[in-house]
């Protein structure tokens, strides 16, 4: 099914260049319209690790895994990088046991020629976390013999999409991955994540040792790593730069202890999601390097140059600085809209967005009371 869009936010809040006009062909209902993956191909049942590798490697469309798999002490990356893995789908099957332990599912069309990207992914039905212990033993390459506390951290996601155009992340839960717990970028485009939960766990904020890793050159604790997702990699992987990253976030649920994030940079409608800062971090945890860094959060959502950003009917608990606008060396403007959402006991500052009437899209989705969110999403969101 292909959906036009053919209406923007009135009176003229957004420029004609957003999704009116485009053809959109990904996602679910209150998406953009159907991806179905490879949900047509025969299943491949796969238990163990040595299985899901052949299942890759012999490019199976439609994957199902049974039971915990574990990617090893020294993490799993299961790469997808070619056209050939269109229309694909990876989900747990029925239950909602289905666990991938330290392995990432990375859809990579980086380096396929410039305007093709891997199409039609659908990722279900999953859990997706690592091994605290694990993360804290690598890596072993350190740096400067002056200070063996400080290591080269690896960046570990659950799933990861980069040039990747009509997928469907939904019915997962992602928690303590040392990276952003997952991410769409690189001209990513129509993407839906509906009914999935990213948190991390207790054991995370408290983990002790607590390494210090280098972060793309800055030091940082683990325990502190605590990121959502990113959509749009940098100012030049934004909407305004590349006219892609439409992204659909709904019935999500974020927390608890989240540090910060979702960073938007792309094209962003979210409704009826649920931003859950429950208990509320405080204080600071010494790390390794014996110094201290902050537990608090210190954003829940954060508004980049370059995006478009629309928010309706989510609600906020407990969140530190709920809405936040990113800066960076661009000189692109941002555009940030809101209606119904719910803030409830929120702390710090918050940016509030330009009040809107009309629905900035023409796909159907039918929104839930903002009141019943948080117990709508915590009962539907995850595996099942």
């Amino acid at each position: 099914m292909h959906i036009s869009f053919k209406r923007c936010l009135a009176p003229c809040l957004v420029s004609a260049m957003l999704f009116c006009g485009v053809d959109a062909r990904a996602a679910d209902t209150g998406g953009f319209s159907t991806t179905t993956g490879g949900d047509s191909y025969t299943a491949t049942t796969v238990t163990t690790l040595a299985q899901l590798k052949a299942a890759v490697a012999a490019g199976s469309h439609h994957i199902i895994v049974s039971g915990t798999i574990y990617g090893g002490s020294t993490l799993t990356t299961l790469t997808f990088s070619s056209t050939s893995n269109n229309n694909t789908t990876i989900e747990g099957a029925s239950g909602g046991a289905a666990v991938l332990e330290n392995i990432q599912l990375k859809f990579d069309g980086e380096l396929l020629s410039t305007g093709t990207n891997i199409e039609n992914i659908k990722i279900s039905n999953i859990t997706f976390y690592g091994s605290i212990t694990d993360l804290q033993a690598l890596p072993t390459q350190v740096y400067g013999s002056s200070d063996s506390t400080k290591t080269v951290g690896i960046n570990y996601e659950g799933i990861s999409l980069r040039r990747v155009s009509n997928a469907l992340i939904t019915h997962c839960t992602i928690y303590d991955t040392s990276d952003d717990l997952m991410s769409v970028t690189l001209s990513s485009d129509y993407v839906t994540l509906s009914y999935n939960h990213f948190y991390f766990s207790s054991s995370w904020l408290n983990m002790s040792p607590d390494p210090v890793w280098s972060w793309v050159g800055t030091y940082t604790d683990l325990a502190g790593e605590r990121l959502a997702m990113v959509i749009g990699a940098n100012s030049a992987d934004s909407y305004t730069a590349t006219s892609k990253l439409h992204v659909t976030l709904h019935h999500n649920w974020f927390g608890p202890y989240m540090r910060g994030r979702p960073l938007f940079r792309g094209w962003v409608h979210l409704y009826n999601n649920y931003f859950d800062n429950t208990g509320a971090p405080s204080g600071t945890k010494t790390a390794s390097d014996g110094n201290s860094y902050p537990k608090q959060q210190y954003e829940a959502l954060q508004v980049n140059p370059g995006s478009v950003v629309v928010s309706e009917s989510n609600y906020f608990y407990y969140t530190n600085n709920s809405n936040v606008i990113g800066t960076d060396s661009s000189g692109y403007s941002y555009k940030f809209y809101e209606r119904n959402n719910t803030y409830s006991n929120t702390t710090g500052t918050s940016v509030t967005g330009t009040t809107f009437t009309t629905s900035p899209v023409s796909y159907t989705y039918t929104l839930t009371s903002t009141s019943l969110v948080p117990s709508t999403v915590q009962s539907n969101a995850g595996p099942k």
